[in-house]
């Protein structure tokens, strides 16, 4: 059985200011800006998402 696509995920802690990050079935892209305790995303699309690091997240890094 596959994951869907819209599955959330956990934040790890090794995530940093400066990791680059999408949407998980998405083709939104974004840079974290910043990652001290929450995590703060700036979209290329210039809109800022929030995310807990202890609460499942729609985001991963992106793939290069």
């Amino acid at each position: 059985m596959t994951k869907p696509e819209t599955e959330r995920n956990w934040i790890p802690a090794s995530w940093h200011a400066g990791v680059r990050v999408c949407r998980v079935g998405s083709d939104e892209s974004g840079t974290i800006v910043e990652a001290d305790g929450a995590i703060k995303v700036r979209w290329d699309s210039g809109r800022t998402s929030y995310y807990r690091r202890k609460v499942p997240a729609n985001i991963r890094i992106e793939e290069k």
